[in-house]
C-alpha cells in the first residue's frame, strides 16, 4: 500500500512537472526567439535602427538580430514573414509603388518622423544663376562640367526609381545617365569632387548628414516628380503581436522622434556609432522612458 501510494505521488509529481514544462515553454521561447529587423543602410535609418536595437535589448528585454536589405527586398521579406519588423518605409510618395503592394499584409506601427524630403543636390560653390533647377542641367557648360552624370544611391530605393522617372519626363536630361550605388558610396564622391571643387549631382533626402557635413543644395524640381513632405514608417509583419510580447509592440507604437532628434542622433551615429545610443538615451531619458513605459514627465 506504501509502495502504490509512493508510485501515484511520483506519477502525480511527474505530471505536474510535464503541465508546468509544457506551460512555461511558450513563454520561454518568446523570450528567446530574437527578433528579425530588416534595416535598409540608409544613415539615418542605421541611426535609428540601431537605436531601437540599443533599446529592445537592455530595457525591454527583447533580443533583436539587424540585417540590411535593399528597400525592395525588405518590402516583400516582412509581407512574406522572413522579416519581422522593417524600417523605413517612406510615404506617401517614395515607397508608394512598394507599398501597395504589401499595405494590407503588414502591420504599420505608425510615422517615426515627419517632416522628411528628397531631391537633388549640388554644391553651393556651383552658382545659383546657373544651377538652380534640374531644367537648368540642359546647359551646355552644366552637361560638361558634371560629365552629365547624377550620382545615386542604392537602386532599389524609392529615391533612384522617381530619378529614373525625371530622367524620362524632362527633355532637358536627355543623355543624363543615373549611376547606382550606395549612401556611402554617393557621399565619398560628393566629398571627394568638393575637396577638388568640381562640379557634381547627387541624389540626397533630409534627413542626412550630408547637409549639416557639406555645404549643399538642393535644386528645384518644377514636375514635383520626387515629392514633397514624406514621413518616415515602422513595419512589422502582420501577426507581429501575436507572435512578440505586448509590450514590444507598445514601444514601438510610441516611438516617435522629431526633425530636429533625428539630425541629432544622425551626427552623434556618423561620430561614433558605437556609442550613438548611448549618448542619445543620456540626453533624452524622459522621452526614452515614455517610449518603453508610457510615463509621460520625469
Amino acid at each position: 500500500m506504501l509502495k502504490t501510494n509512493i508510485k501515484l505521488v511520483g506519477v502525480g509529481l511527474l505530471l505536474m512537472v510535464l503541465v508546468v514544462g509544457f506551460s512555461a515553454t511558450p513563454a520561454i521561447s518568446q523570450q528567446k526567439k530574437a527578433l528579425k529587423f530588416g534595416v535598409v543602410a540608409w544613415t539615418e535609418a542605421l541611426a535609428i535602427g540601431d537605436l531601437i536595437k540599443y533599446i529592445m535589448d537592455k530595457d525591454i528585454g527583447q533580443p533583436v538580430e539587424i540585417t540590411n536589405p535593399d528597400a525592395g527586398v525588405a518590402y516583400t521579406a516582412v509581407k512574406n514573414k522572413d522579416l519581422d519588423l522593417f524600417y523605413e518605409s517612406w510615404l506617401p510618395l517614395t515607397h508608394e509603388a512598394y507599398w501597395d503592394k504589401v499595405a494590407s499584409k503588414v502591420c504599420d506601427f505608425g510615422v517615426i518622423y515627419e517632416d522628411a524630403s528628397m531631391g537633388w543636390v549640388v554644391p553651393n560653390y556651383i552658382p545659383k544663376t546657373l544651377v538652380s533647377s534640374v531644367t537648368d542641367l540642359d546647359k551646355a557648360e552644366v552637361r560638361k562640367k558634371c560629365g552629365e552624370k547624377i550620382i545615386g544611391i542604392d537602386p532599389g530605393s524609392g529615391l533612384m526609381q522617381h530619378s529614373e522617372l525625371m530622367l524620362k519626363k524632362y527633355p532637358e536630361l536627355k543623355g543624363w545617365k543615373l549611376v547606382g550605388g550606395s549612401d556611402y558610396a554617393m557621399m565619398a564622391a560628393l566629398k571627394r569632387a568638393m575637396l577638388r571643387k568640381e562640379w557634381i549631382v547627387v541624389t540626397l533626402w533630409k534627413p542626412h548628414y550630408g547637409f549639416s557635413r557639406f555645404d549643399v543644395r538642393y535644386i528645384a524640381e518644377p514636375k514635383k516628380i520626387l515629392g514633397g513632405e514624406e514621413r518616415s514608417h515602422l513595419l512589422g509583419r502582420q501577426d507581429f503581436m501575436e507572435v512578440f510580447p505586448n509590450k514590444v509592440s507598445m514601444f514601438l507604437s510610441r516611438l516617435y522622434l522629431s526633425i530636429e532628434q533625428v539630425n541629432e542622433l544622425v551626427d552623434l551615429y556618423e561620430s561614433d556609432d558605437a556609442t550613438a545610443a548611448i549618448k542619445f538615451i543620456k540626453k533624452h531619458p524622459s522621452l526614452v522612458r515614455y517610449w518603453v513605459t508610457g510615463k509621460v514627465g520625469d
